[in-house]
């Protein structure tokens, strides 16, 4: 990278205009999303048949999309275990004796640094949903069945990215 200009920061992301040479010794220039990093949580039923999911309003779609319990890596200093039991609660509102890691998720290389860590959570516990946010108030919570999360992701009722790899990544390691 020859330079980096941060040319807005928001909340969740920033955005720098970068310039590089590539291995031909060219220059060219790359718009380039600097996220903060989040967490997403495949909470799975004592029974190990059903999964918790939530139902939420996606802005940038203009849609209710049902995905994964997820949220960002917003508190300084948290972290990442930390931070998906604090989502696993305020999302759902349930807690976990267990907390494994299962993947990271590069979600958008082209124009964004964003990484998202995957956890899936047994053992879990009712507790009182927390909901953080108008985004968290509005969503709903959906208990679905493992065996019907294949034909979901045929059918687009699934179309989330870091929804269909964690699910995918957590049916795999229940059924090794």
């Amino acid at each position: 990278m020859l330079s980096a200009e941060q040319v807005f920061e928001g909340y969740a992301f920033a955005v720098e205009q970068t310039k590089w040479v590539d291995h031909l010794g060219q220059e060219f220039e790359r718009d380039v999303v600097r996220h903060n990093g989040a967490v997403a949580i495949v909470p799975i039923t004592e029974d190990l048949e059903h999964v918790y999911l939530v139902r939420q309003f996606r802005p940038t779609i203009g849609d209710w999309l049902l995905e994964i319990p997820a949220g960002l890596r917003d508190i300084a200093g948290e972290n990442e275990i930390d931070t998906a039991h604090r989502e696993l609660m305020e999302e759902v509102g349930y807690s976990a004796k267990t907390m494994d890691y299962l993947m990271t998720l590069r979600t958008a290389v082209g124009f964004s640094d964003e990484q998202i860590s995957i956890f899936l959570a047994l053992g879990l516990e009712a507790g009182s949903r927390e909901a953080d946010g108008i985004e968290e108030e509005s969503m709903t919570v959906e208990c679905v069945r493992l065996s019907d999360i294949p034909m979901m992701i045929e059918t687009k009722q699934l179309v989330d990215a870091k929804t269909i790899a964690g699910l995918s990544v957590a049916l795999h390691r229940l059924n090794a």
